[in-house]
C-alpha cells in the first residue's frame, strides 16, 4: 500500500505562511512518504492555490516524490492547455507527474467564474480526458468533438512518461465511475465508508472489463480527511470542526466516524486496516486542520501507518 499526503488545498482556518507548504513538501519526502497533491477551486468560500501553480512549486521543493492534482476541475480549464501545462511540468519534474482530475459541482461560483454552464462539467471532462490522451501522444494530433477541434498540431515538449502523465479521476457518482473504469488510470474515492469504497471499486472494474480493459491497470486510491492525536475524542471532535467550516455545513459525529480517519494512532491505523481490506493501494491523508500543524500531523501518521505498513492483503 502506497501512502501520499494532500500538501494544499481548502484552508478555511486561512492562509500560512508560504514557507509553510515547503515544509510540508520537505517533510513528505524526508519521512518517505510516496506522494504529494494539491487540491483546486476556483471559488469555494475558502482560501485554496490554484491546483496548477501549487503542483509546480511543490514539483520545484522535492526531488523524488510522487506529485499530483488531486483533483484538477478539468471542465473549468481548455483541456488543450492543461495538456500543455501538464505535459511541461511531467518535463521539469522527471515523469513524476500524476494528472489527477475530476468534475467539481460543489460550488457554483466555480463555473460562474469561466462561463461554464455546471450541467455540463461531465461531457466536458470525458471529452477533456481524450483530448489530453490525444495531445500526448507524442506524435501530430487532430481532435473533433463538442468543445474541442484542432488538426494537426503537436507539443512540444511531449511528456517524459511515454503516453503522458497517469490520469486518475475523482469519483463518487455512477457516472464519473463508468468514466473512471473506461478511461483513466486510477481511480480517487473520496469520503466513502469502507463498505461503499468496495462497492464502487467493484463498479469501476466492472466498467473496466466492459471496455476490454484491464480492471487491475487501475490504481483504486482514496482521498481522505484525517486528524489524529493522543486524544482521539479531541482529534474527531476538531476533524468535525474543520469539515463543517470547510463546507459551510455543520457535520454530525456520526458522519465523520463512517468516512473519515480521526482518533488515536491506534484508531487510524486499525481504520485504515478496514480500508485496505476494502481495495485501497493509495492512501492520500488530508489534514483537516491549519497548515501549521500539517508537518506534526504527517509525522505522526507516518509512525503509526506508514513507517509499519501492516496492511493486510486484498481478499
Amino acid at each position: 500500500m502506497k501512502f501520499g499526503i494532500m500538501a494544499s488545498g481548502q484552508m478555511p482556518e486561512g492562509l500560512p505562511d508560504p514557507g509553510v507548504f515547503r515544509e510540508i513538501a520537505a517533510a513528505a519526502e524526508g519521512l518517505g512518504y510516496d506522494s504529494l497533491w494539491c487540491g483546486d477551486h476556483l471559488s469555494f468560500g475558502n482560501p485554496v492555490l490554484e491546483a496548477t501553480v501549487a503542483v509546480s512549486a511543490f514539483a520545484g521543493y522535492t526531488t523524488t516524490i510522487t506529485i499530483g492534482t488531486g483533483v484538477l476541475l478539468l471542465p473549468l480549464r481548455p483541456a488543450a492547455l492543461v495538456a500543455k501545462q501538464m505535459a511541461s511540468l511531467d518535463y521539469l519534474c522527471g515523469g513524476r507527474l500524476i494528472c489527477g482530475v475530476g468534475v467539481g459541482g460543489e460550488s457554483q461560483k466555480d463555473f460562474d467564474m469561466v462561463d461554464v454552464p455546471r450541467r455540463e462539467r461531465g461531457v466536458r471532462t470525458e471529452e477533456g480526458i481524450r483530448v489530453l490522451r490525444t495531445l500526448w501522444a507524442g506524435t501530430e494530433a487532430s481532435f473533433s468533438g463538442r468543445f474541442n477541434e484542432f488538426t494537426e498540431v503537436r507539443l512540444d515538449p511531449p511528456p517524459v512518461t511515454p503516453g503522458g502523465p497517469p490520469i486518475w479521476v475523482g469519483a463518487r457518482a455512477d457516472a464519473a465511475l463508468a468514466r473512471a473504469g473506461r478511461l483513466t488510470d486510477g481511480w480517487m474515492g473520496y469520503m466513502v465508508s469502507p463498505g461503499r469504497y468496495a462497492k464502487n471499486l467493484a463498479k469501476v472494474r466492472g466498467h473496466a472489463i466492459d471496455a476490454g480493459r484491464d480492471p487491475q491497470a487501475i490504481t483504486p486510491a482514496l482521498m481522505i480527511p484525517t486528524r489524529v492525536g493522543h486524544d482521539g475524542a479531541e482529534a474527531r471532535a476538531g476533524l468535525r470542526r474543520h469539515l463543517s467550516k470547510r463546507y459551510h455545513a455543520e457535520f454530525s459525529a456520526g458522519y465523520v466516524d463512517a468516512v473519515c480517519l480521526a482518533g488515536s494512532p491506534d484508531e487510524v491505523s486499525r481504520r485504515v486496516a478496514e480500508y485496505a481490506a476494502a481495495g485501497v493501494r493509495h492512501l492520500i491523508f488530508l489534514y483537516g486542520g491549519q497548515p501549521v500543524e500539517a508537518v506534526d500531523q504527517f509525522t505522526m501518521l507516518h509512525e503509526a501507518v506508514v513507517a509499519p505498513r501492516t496492511i493486510p492483503a486484498e481478499t
